[in-house]
């Protein structure tokens, strides 16, 4: 039995409910941090072996049950069949590919001891938020999932055996990364996403996710600054979204500025990648390769949000120069949405995305002065770096020099 003292702090942990953070303007804010205190506790509370059993067996067996659960199309259908409270037997029902009873119930055992559904009794169970969202496939929960399952985590555990083969040395080369010993052709991540369009779409989804869960751009930097001085009659765009994706960036920029004229915000990937994106009208898509030059000339603005930090140097100038061949100095702005990595303190979320970069693509995120060296040496002068104590990631404002 756990003692007086354990029990009231357990009833404390246990009345946290996100139900808390739901009603106040900075509720998002106030949630993360709290979740990142409960992410400490845990680390203090859990001793050097049970954190080792967690790294090594839980989250891979867990990501494991929910990926095979998604497989046989039991999260879609539990969610369409909008019961939140289910049995073991009716789930069995549900699955869209056959699978043994005895299987399904030991997977959903794990679930439950890992809070990804309720258990209710007796093979009964319930449905949490994680399940339902689950249950969209084509939403970006289950692409997260699935992008673990196409991308991340082979990668990454390939890694140590990567770099015992290339004398530990810090994976910088484009053309050999982690990612690549996964396939016999070494296809590259984008070429294995060109090749395979369920790769791009749970990679695209990913980032899509991900993009909608960072602090929107426009609550750090004052875009009224490009306002300013931008002629809404004029033939001009007010903004260029370069590998933009599905455009949640731009339609931000639109929400802030509704009354846009139509054709004002340019939407520009793959055709791929666009054939994906569900923008408002008012968006303009277009297909562009940005190792290519910028067809769009003359534009307010020019948005990069988190592509830079995909390419080492040598390809990240090329992308650069591109864009500044398409600006007019004194005029047009480059907005970089990119992590600026800081000497100590870095969040988890700039040093995941760092070693996920490396052994993904061999690339790396870059502190404040490796971004000035690379805005330099592509003809650009950086005018501010804007910050926001709730953003993940900064933007790096420049203009050409």
């Amino acid at each position: 039995m756990p003692s007086r003292g354990a029990e009231e702090l357990i009833a404390l942990l246990d009345n946290i409910q996100e139900s808390s953070y739901r009603d106040e303007s900075n509720s998002h804010d106030d949630r993360v941090v709290v979740a990142e205190a409960a992410r400490r506790l845990l680390a203090r509370l859990e001793t050097p072996f049970e954190r080792a059993w967690r790294l090594s067996w839980i989250n891979s067996n867990t990501h494991t049950a929910v990926q095979i659960i998604l497989d046989v199309g039991i999260w879609e259908a539990w969610y369409l069949s909008k019961r939140r409270e289910i049995s073991l037997l009716d789930l069995h029902a549900l699955a869209r590919i056959p699978c043994d009873l005895m299987l399904l119930r030991r997977l959903l055992r794990l679930l439950a001891a890992e809070y990804v559904i309720q258990e209710l009794g007796e093979d009964y169970y319930g449905s949490t938020a994680f399940s339902r969202a689950l249950g969209q496939p084509g939403e970006t929960v289950a692409q997260t999932i699935l992008s673990g399952t196409h991308h991340g985590l082979d990668s990454s555990r390939n890694l140590p055996r990567f770099l015992a083969r290339t004398a530990y040395a810090e994976p910088l080369d484009p053309r050999n990364s982690s990612y690549m010993d996964l396939t016999p052709e070494r296809l590259g991540m984008f070429e294995r996403c060109r090749a395979n369009p369920d790769y791009q779409a749970s990679f695209i989804g990913f980032m899509h996710g991900l993009a909608a869960y960072k602090l929107d751009w426009t609550e750090i930097y004052d875009t009224d600054i490009l306002m300013s001085d931008f002629d809404n009659n004029g033939e001009v765009p007010l903004l260029v979204d370069i590998g933009g994706a599905h455009g949640v960036d731009v339609e931000r920029l639109l929400s802030r500025y509704p009354d846009l004229p139509s054709g004002k915000l340019v939407l520009q990937d793959t055709p791929g990648v666009i054939a994906l994106a569900r923008v408002n009208k008012k968006i303009a898509t277009m297909h562009h390769d940005f190792f290519t030059p910028q067809p769009v000339e003359g534009a307010r603005a020019y948005f990069l949000h988190a592509i830079i930090h995909d390419w080492d140097d040598s390809d990240a100038g090329r992308i650069l120069t591109n864009t500044a061949s398409a600006m007019k100095k004194g005029y047009s702005k480059l907005l970089l949405y990119e992590s600026v990595l800081v000497s100590t303190g870095a969040t988890l979320y700039q040093c995941v995305s760092d070693v996920s970069l490396m052994h993904l693509i061999s690339a790396a995120e870059r502190t404040e002065a490796r971004w000035r060296e690379l805005l330099k040496a592509a003809g650009f002068k950086v005018c501010k770096i804007w910050q926001h104590p709730s953003s993940l990631e900064s933007i790096i404002e420049a203009e050409l020099a």
